[in-house]
């Protein structure tokens, strides 16, 4: 096939002319296609190493700031117990300073609960028992203190623990007197609802047995899983830290 070619357009003569402007256009919008590629990258580059020294820079301000903190240094047992004024099984006021010298075994509870508490203080009964029986171990008074003053008289209160530990204390209060015990050894307590209003109903609260040195000084918690063994091990711990090799008091 003869194909001339045009002297003047310096193109084939049957070469279609929009081929021709696809070919002289195609070239300046790849370019610009990759200048503004080029840009869009220099820009996030920019963007990223700025970030990267903003973040070292909050780095540096933070580290200066735990610097110029004072160092305060926390060590120790956590900051339970504390001052109470309550009400024995016998009308008599008691204060947390009539038990200086005794190691405590310290529950609250109340007389109504149907099962957990009952159940506490059969383990409590078991675990001074267990304390009982080791030799030139310190006697232990367990404390059992009502979290619902409301129905809990002393009489009621003495009753109730007639079947545990005969050495058990009970304690109540005024509804304040109560509430300042509470709040030492920060034991959580919410009266439910009476609906039917017969003075029936349900307290929740902590189930956390506290043991208190002969300081007053709280020493160490047990929780509802803890048995009495286990108990009564960790006791035994406390009363190696307590004293002076020989010392029993």
């Amino acid at each position: 096939r003869d194909t001339s070619v045009d002297e003047n357009e310096g193109r084939s003569v049957d070469e279609p002319p929009s081929f021709r402007k696809q070919k002289s256009s195609g070239l300046p919008f790849i370019l610009t296609s990759l200048g503004f590629c080029a840009a869009a990258a220099g820009a996030s580059f920019w963007f990223s190493d700025y970030q990267k020294q903003r973040i070292e820079e909050q780095k540096k301000e933070e580290m200066e700031k735990q610097k110029n903190k004072p160092n305060i240094k926390t060590k120790g047992k956590p900051l339970l117990g504390g001052p109470f004024v309550l009400v024995d099984t016998d009308g008599k006021t008691v204060s947390d300073k009539d038990f200086l010298g005794q190691w405590l075994l310290i529950y609250f509870g109340f007389t109504f609960c149907p099962d957990i508490c009952p159940e506490e203080l059969d383990k409590i009964t078991e675990t001074v028992n267990l304390i009982d029986a080791l030799p030139n171990a310190p006697k232990i008074q367990p404390i059992f203190i009502t979290v619902d003053p409301k129905r809990d008289s002393p009489e009621l209160i003495k009753t109730y623990l007639e079947d545990f530990h005969p050495r058990f204390i009970g304690l109540t209060g005024s509804k304040d007197q109560v509430k300042r015990a509470t709040k030492a050894y920060r034991v959580y307590f919410s009266e439910g609802p009476d609906v039917a209003g017969t003075n029936e109903y349900i307290v929740d609260h902590s189930i956390v047995t506290f043991l208190v040195d002969p300081k007053g000084q709280f020493c160490q918690h047990f929780g509802q899983r803890s048995s009495p063994e286990e108990s009564a091990g960790k006791i035994t711990e406390k009363f190696n830290e307590f004293y002076q090799p020989g010392e029993r008091s």
